[in-house]
């Protein structure tokens, strides 16, 4: 037969594993949070460095592409 004392402490340790569960799972979530914003950043990093560079090539004259190109060949 179970006492008063021993039902308290079952109960409690129910309550301490549904806690655990939760702060596990909101700790996962914000770990996930932090991978997609670090990810995002970098993607708009690129995407900013890109259009800067794109710019710069846009402004290009044909005989600025040219030379460009040129000096990327293997000599």
């Amino acid at each position: 037969m179970f006492t008063w004392a021993s039902l308290i402490l079952a109960v409690l340790k129910v309550i301490n594993s549904v806690m655990d569960y939760v702060n596990f799972a909101e700790a996962e979530q914000a770990g996930r949070d932090a991978e997609i914003a670090k990810v995002s950043a970098a993607i708009l990093a690129k995407t900013t460095r890109g259009k800067a560079i794109m710019e710069q090539v846009n402004a290009l004259s044909m005989d600025d592409v040219d030379r460009e190109l040129l000096g990327l060949e293997p000599k």
